[in-house]
């Protein structure tokens, strides 16, 4: 049986969020990011070779520390949804520092609403 599980609206639910995502990190908005991450949120990755991260938002730690991205670009991937769950790889180069990054994001959908619970990251060499 071929049966839909998923409707196209919480696939658009999910790109939705991770562009508010992506447009946060190019104005250097990091009060934009509430609502996006979820409060008990990891983060953990690779930058310059060593392993950084841990609990709290360091993405709008990253934007606080070096302000705006104005010519990121962007690549969203959902990899697999569930009702409650997606798996999400952004692709983004030239960030705020000039990086080029891969990204995979965990979500929950809590009270109806996606937030990402985890990241991990690579920092591409320059």
């Amino acid at each position: 049986m071929n049966k839909k599980n998923i409707p196209v609206s919480e696939y658009k639910d999910v790109r939705g969020l991770l562009k508010r995502y992506v447009e946060a990190l190019r104005t250097g908005n990091a009060d934009s990011m509430s609502g996006i991450f979820h409060k008990d949120v990891v983060t953990h990755g690779i930058v310059d070779g060593e392993l950084v991260g841990g609990t709290g938002n360091l993405a709008a730690e990253f934007i606080r520390a070096h302000g705006a991205s104005p010519e990121i670009t962007s690549h969203i991937d959902i990899l697999d949804i569930t009702p409650v769950t997606a798996v999400v790889r952004i692709i983004t180069e030239n960030d705020a520092i000039g990086s080029d990054c891969c990204e995979y994001l965990n979500l929950i959908k809590t009270g109806g609403r996606w937030s990402v619970f985890s990241k991990a990251f690579l920092q591409f060499d320059k």
